[in-house]
């Protein structure tokens, strides 16, 4: 049975419920609605010190600003969030700055409103190389992508090493390309610094524009292998021939035209007297060209690697020469044939330098019958030479340097 007249106050506050309910939900709905605008002046770039991709872009303006949404690729996968409205840095700790990466951004409020994503914008990427043996520098990189304004030009940057100044030389190219350049670095440079920097178009007049780095790429000339060892074994002084002897120790695998032989005289400067193709084709290389009126003979052994650099030096070995004897000539006059001991021609020389020595023995008819430069040979007649007078040439230089010049005859008994 109904009761007329009576208020169901339950049956209200179900209803103001749902009016409120439904009040929330439109509002929500409205807000939800509601444009969130997107960020300006995105740009990517590279920290000089850490060598990270770094993301920064403008503040939102609008107050309602919760944060910021990263995603990165393409299709744009999730990446990261940056909360805060004045937060509008991001250094990008899983991607490597030596690879090409893209990213987009949007601003999300405090009711998850989110803008419209910004274009595609990535790092830019620098290679660099020497080609072996060479000073000319390769360098290429990867164009900036979607710089906010564009990109007005590329800078290449480039430092010498020691890498304790600022980068001092610059290469210019235009913002469509070539995102290349070559140039020739001095021989003296063996490493050298690279970065190259998009500079962006300015938004307005006194507003300094957007610069975007690459990595920084170190790049060393390219040199092949060198010796493994190499030395003088000894200097040996010969005082009959008046020269040096030098015994080399020396990696044979390597090519012999990169050694050389250098020569100081009493402490004079040092001074290249010998190829390794010179040197290396004898047991023992003889240096002629010494006055034993100079006391201390020093040499040393450089090399070079394959491609002419790097030169490298053996201990230095010296040999010190005797006091010379004066010069003085005995030549007999007469010999036995067939004798043991004094059938054999040959003069004694004393100070004999040993680079020039000429010894010639004519008939009296004037037919040579024997010659030699052996300053240790003579001429020693068989049964079949005629007894008779001989005429003699003998022709040497001295320690003095003085060339001396004899003619005389010699009588051949038997």
């Amino acid at each position: 049975m109904f009761k007329t007249g009576h208020t169901d106050t339950h049956g209200q506050r179900l209803h103001l419920a749902f009016l409120v309910t439904l009040l929330v939900a439109t509002a929500s709905s409205l807000r939800a609605q509601q444009t969130v605008e997107p960020v300006t002046g995105w740009l990517a770039t590279v920290d000089t010190a850490s060598q990270r991709i770094v993301l920064s872009w403008r503040p939102s303006a609008s107050l309602q600003t919760r944060g910021y949404h990263i995603c990165s690729g393409s299709p744009c996968l999730d990446y990261d969030t940056v909360f805060g409205r004045l937060d509008t840095t991001y250094v990008c700790q899983s991607h490597s700055a030596t690879e090409p990466h893209t990213y987009r951004i949007h601003v999300f409020d405090s009711a998850h409103n989110v803008s419209a994503l910004t274009p595609s914008f990535g790092n830019i990427v620098l290679n660099a190389d020497i080609p072996l043996c060479s000073t000319a520098v390769s360098a290429s990189w990867t164009p900036a992508v979607g710089m906010a304004g564009g990109v007005d030009h590329y800078c290449l940057l480039v430092r010498m090493e020691p890498f304790n100044d600022d980068f001092v030389e610059q290469f210019i190219t235009p913002a469509d390309g070539p995102f290349a350049c070559s140039f020739d670095i001095p021989e003296s440079a063996t490493r050298i610094r690279l970065m190259v920097q998009a500079v962006g178009v300015p938004y307005a007049a006194g507003v300094p524009p957007l610069i975007s780095s690459s990595n920084i790429v170190d790049v060393e000339r390219h040199t092949a292998d060198t010796a493994d060892f190499f030395d003088i074994s000894s200097v040996v002084y010969d005082s009959i021939n008046m020269r040096n002897l030098l015994y080399f120790n020396v990696d044979d695998t390597f090519p012999t035209d990169t050694y050389i032989l250098w020569r100081s005289i009493d402490g004079s400067p040092w001074r290249p007297i010998a190829s390794g193709s010179e040197m290396m084709a004898l047991e023992a290389y003889p240096d002629y060209n010494i006055n034993p009126f100079d006391s201390l003979h020093c040499y040393q052994l450089s090399v070079r690697d394959a491609c002419g650099m790097n030169e490298r030096y053996s201990p230095t070995h010296c040999v010190v020469l005797p006091d010379p004897l004066p010069p003085a000539i005995a030549i007999p006059n007469a010999i036995v044939a067939g004798d043991p001991l004094n059938g054999l021609f040959l003069p004694v020389l004393q100070g004999l330098k040993g680079d020039l020595y000429e010894l010639q023995i004519f008939s009296r008819t004037g037919l040579l019958v024997y010659a030699t430069t052996d300053s240790g040979a003579g001429w020693r007649p068989d049964a079949t030479v005629p007894q008779g007078v001989y005429t003699y040439r003998l022709r040497c230089r001295f320690n003095d340097n003085r060339i001396v010049t004899r003619v005389g005859t010699v009588l051949l008994l038997r």
